[in-house]
């Protein structure tokens, strides 16, 4: 994982404002390679991550176990984890009111989700990853209701976060712009990542 990769991945976890104690057991959703799972792990005492396919990068280790399964019918018995978290995996499912109304129901009474995902409208997502790639995501309002309608009280908001291939010398200039963005009122509907605490 490169320096600015690992910023990025970083970044993406701390805007949530989440406190992690030290003890939970965590449930990744859509964890794609891995690497953010790794970096909770550091922060845990242990996470389960999935995917609807298995990456080659997946390696278990203590505290750390991969495998392959479906958040819209997830293989675990209800209450199982202290935490679900869900990074940019919910606009790829068929149906991502089935996976959230999954992620509540093996999540403890008193546990929490953190769900993440991108902003169809934010300027530079828009052209590269709906356009380009046909990713479908959510608009801010979407993605409310969505949430909403299984985690009643969640806590909104959203943050600027962008990894650049290459980019690795200039993260003081980056972090300034990303945080100008967030304080700036005319941009924040445009802000890369619309992220719900539950």
């Amino acid at each position: 994982m490169t320096t600015g990769e690992l910023r990025f991945r970083l970044r993406c976890l701390d805007k949530l404002g989440f406190t992690f104690r030290g003890h939970e057991s965590v449930l990744d959703c859509g964890c794609g390679n891995g690497g953010v799972a790794r970096l909770i792990r550091e922060r845990v005492r242990d996470v389960v991550a999935i995917d609807v396919k298995r990456f080659e990068a997946w390696n278990d280790e203590p505290g750390l176990s991969f495998r392959v399964a479906d958040a819209e019918q997830l293989p675990f018995e209800d209450a199982t984890f202290d935490v679900v978290h869900s990074k940019d995996s919910l606009h790829h499912m068929d149906s991502p009111e089935r996976a959230l109304a999954e992620c509540c129901r093996v999540l403890k009474r008193d546990g929490a989700a953190l769900i993440v995902e991108a902003n169809r409208y934010n300027p530079l997502f828009y052209p590269h990853m709906t356009l380009a790639l046909g990713h479908q995501h959510f608009t801010r309002r979407r993605f409310r209701g969505l949430v909403s309608a299984v985690f009643p009280n969640a806590r909104f908001g959203a943050f600027e976060a962008h990894y650049v291939p290459g980019f690795d010398r200039a993260f003081a200039l980056q972090h300034a712009v990303e945080e100008a963005f967030e304080r700036l009122r005319p941009f924040r509907p445009f802000l890369s990542y619309n992220y719900a605490v539950a």
